[in-house]
């Protein structure tokens, strides 16, 4: 997979994901902030595994969150 191997591109698309969600949020789409925000986390989940972690590192953080 191009991501896992590319840094930048990883990087490039989560920028871009977030500026599509928050555009989305702006202005109400909520239809199309599903899918910005599905985006975003998988390339959030990508970006993890391609410094060794995985959804249980994230699910882990949420959950100290939560209390």
């Amino acid at each position: 997979m191009k991501l896992l191997n590319d840094q930048n591109l990883r990087l490039k698309k989560l920028g871009e994901e977030a500026a599509e969600l928050v555009a989305a949020l702006a202005t109400h789409d909520s239809e199309r902030a599903v899918e910005e925000a599905a985006d975003l986390l998988y390339h959030i989940l990508v970006a993890l595994r391609a410094e060794g972690m995985d959804a249980s590192a994230l699910v882990g953080a949420l959950a100290k969150r939560a209390g």
